[in-house]
């Protein structure tokens, strides 16, 4: 789920929301302005974003504990009633029911039921769908289909040692010889297995399989040497990963 989805949601919230209270309300329309109420409803909800960030980070460090889940909703709990919070505090400032007959803080009875009904709605919605993103494994294919010389060849991804983008093409060293395929690097990317295949520089991506040795050159900068004798250079900003990588996987 992406942030600016996210976004959208909230503001299709704050829109419908504020469109309804303006309607419920009518008695008091000559006294409130349709733009107010719906800015007003944005307000309330634009902290949700913030939330929404956090939880993504606490979905990425809490999957692999067994109450995990529970512990990020408990969280959410304690969000919601900040955001009460946030919301009560925010109407009594700027809501523009502020003072009008029936209305209390600047909001009547049911706006706390409809309010929290929503933050809990959210807070599953949130919770659920970053966790069913997490969770969900991308099948890698059984098979890749590479054309060379008018023949197709088929290779498995355990037959591929390395690949490199070439513009708008990925060049693929396999068992089999080295084959052109016109998709990007990234799109392989996001099929090949993870624990395999690992991404070691924007152009580069290698199977770990049949990496033998990792050399350090001039200053800083980090080597990677295939089985078959390929060099290919690490950029600084995966030198960190790929070294705990083969460090936590040799004996």
């Amino acid at each position: 789920m992406k942030t600016k989805n996210f976004l959208a949601l909230l503001t299709t919230i704050a829109i419908v929301l504020g469109i309804l209270i303006y309607w419920r309300e009518y008695a008091t329309r000559d006294q409130v302005t349709l733009l107010h109420v719906i800015s007003w409803q944005a307000l309330i909800w634009l902290p949700w974003i913030l939330m929404f960030l956090m939880f993504k980070t606490l979905v990425e460090k809490f999957r692999k504990i067994s109450f995990g889940r529970a512990l990020v909703v408990g969280i959410g709990f304690l969000w919601i009633a900040l955001h009460f919070g946030w919301f009560f505090n925010l109407s009594s400032t700027i809501s523009p029911y502020l003072d009008l007959p029936g209305s209390k803080f600047g909001v009547y009875r049911y706006f706390f039921v409809f309010w929290t009904l929503i933050d809990f709605g959210i807070l599953w919605f949130v919770v659920d769908k970053l966790w069913w993103n997490k969770e969900e494994k991308i099948i890698s294919p059984l098979l890749f289909e590479l054309t060379r010389g008018g023949k197709k060849h088929f290779c498995e991804p355990s037959q591929i040692h390395w690949l490199a983008a070439e513009n708008y093409y990925t060049k693929l060293f396999t068992t089999e010889g080295v084959f052109l395929m016109r998709k990007p690097l990234k799109s392989f990317h996001d099929i090949l297995p993870g624990d395999t295949f690992k991404k070691i520089h924007r152009s580069t991506i290698i199977n770990v399989d049949f990496v033998s040795e990792l050399a350090r050159g001039a200053g800083s900068t980090l080597e990677v040497i295939m089985k078959d004798g390929t060099k290919r250079r690490v950029s600084k900003s995966f030198i960190k990963d790929i070294t705990h990588f083969f460090k936590d996987r040799t004996y």
